[in-house]
């Protein structure tokens, strides 16, 4: 899959707003990924709660927000960009691949509900965007 200079250009502008509220909404996407798939639990042991207000959740969440900002910046080589990060989620921690599937519809849910400028043309590049990631992120497992 590529992505379009316009799919390009509506993911690096949304970057934005994602980054001014990485951590809200990383704590909504991964709360609602527990919530609807708990097997995904299991990676994170030491967590006490699993509630968007519990401070693991807003911390690993913001994390993740920012790495999806960091990717929307290297659009051109997301391979090399996610490179480190496909290599411990596949090779050390052993997340199932599939999970960054479902993480992916989870983050794409939870812009939808928070972030007015997400219109049609906007979901279908955050779609595109999320998939590259994931194949990406899931490059790298044994």
């Amino acid at each position: 899959m590529v992505l379009s200079e316009g799919n390009k250009q509506i993911i690096r502008k949304l970057a934005k707003d994602i980054k001014d509220n990485a951590e809200a909404l990383g704590a909504d996407a991964l709360a609602r990924l527990f919530l609807l798939h708990p097997q995904t639990k299991t990676y994170f042991k030491k967590f006490t709660s699993f509630k968007a207000n519990d401070a693991s959740v807003k911390a690993h969440g913001c994390r993740v927000m920012d790495a999806v900002v960091g990717a929307a910046q290297h659009l051109d080589n997301l391979g090399e960009q996610l490179n480190f990060l496909a290599h411990k989620h596949g090779e050390e921690l052993l997340v199932d691949p599939h999970n960054f599937h479902l993480f992916a519809d989870c983050i794409a849910v939870t812009l939808a509900v928070h972030l007015p400028v997400f219109t049609p043309e906007v979901h279908c590049a955050v779609d595109k965007f999320l998939e590259l990631l994931s194949h990406h992120l899931s490059s790298k497992y044994r």
